[in-house]
């Protein structure tokens, strides 16, 4: 019997984080769309203040599955939470509960700081993924995210 596995990432897995986002990158049809390199996973993900944080999914000290996060909060709710960024299982081992493993374990980290909900993201070419959370208990929300980058992003913080 195989032994699975999660644990927090560390600056070595940087590459493999960088390399299971490019897969996902691939799944969703947005090759090309994500600039993001090892070196920038390494400088933001891991330090004194982390931008954002990793756990991985391992199979007998193998890595099969990531998920990226950062913390939350709601002034809605009044409580704190996890956004998850990327949830990713490698091909072969889809279909067999590690999602599920995956965010139980963001859910019980969650919690464990005081948290009372998680929130994620879905691609909207990726209609498996979103039909999978629904079935978790997700709902989708009733707003839209809108991202602010490149030159609107430099424009924006270059007015006077």
């Amino acid at each position: 019997m195989s032994d699975l596995t999660i644990r927090p990432a560390v600056p070595d897995d940087a590459a493999t984080i960088h390399a299971f986002i490019g897969a996902l990158e691939e799944h969703v049809e947005a090759r090309g769309a994500v600039p993001a390199t090892v070196e920038d996973f390494r400088r933001d993900m891991f330090g004194d203040q982390p931008a954002a944080h990793a756990d991985l999914l391992e199979r007998d000290g193998v890595p099969i599955g990531l998920i990226t996060w950062y913390p939350i909060y709601s002034t809605w709710l009044g409580r704190r939470g996890l956004y998850a960024l990327d949830v990713y299982i490698a091909d072969n081992e889809r279909g067999q509960g590690h999602g599920r493993r995956l965010l139980r374990h963001l859910a019980q980290r969650a919690h464990a700081m005081g948290g009372a909900f998680l929130k994620l993201d879905v691609d909207h070419t990726n209609e498996d993924a979103a039909a999978v959370y629904v079935r978790f208990g997700f709902k989708p929300s009733a707003s839209d995210p809108y991202l602010l980058m490149g030159d609107a992003f430099t424009s924006m913080m270059q007015e006077a």
